[in-house]
């Protein structure tokens, strides 16, 4: 999935799995459940939801263009 294909699926509420610009991997397994995300070989929910994650993934890819 494209960035803009997983910030769509956010929004939307619709599972998904996914692969960002950045290689965060994101999913969601149930319709409006949490949407989780790897870290140390494992998927973990994550504390944000809709638009905050939507800011979330925003603000990581300015600061990878930053730095």
């Amino acid at each position: 999935m494209t960035d803009a294909q997983i910030r769509d699926a956010i929004r939307s509420g619709w599972p998904f799995f996914g692969v960002t610009g950045r290689g965060d991997v994101l999913a969601r397994y149930l319709p409006y459940g949490p949407i989780y995300r790897w870290k140390q070989n494992q998927m973990v929910p994550t504390p944000l939801q809709g638009e905050d994650l939507l800011w979330w993934l925003r603000a990581a890819d300015e600061n990878d263009a930053d730095g």
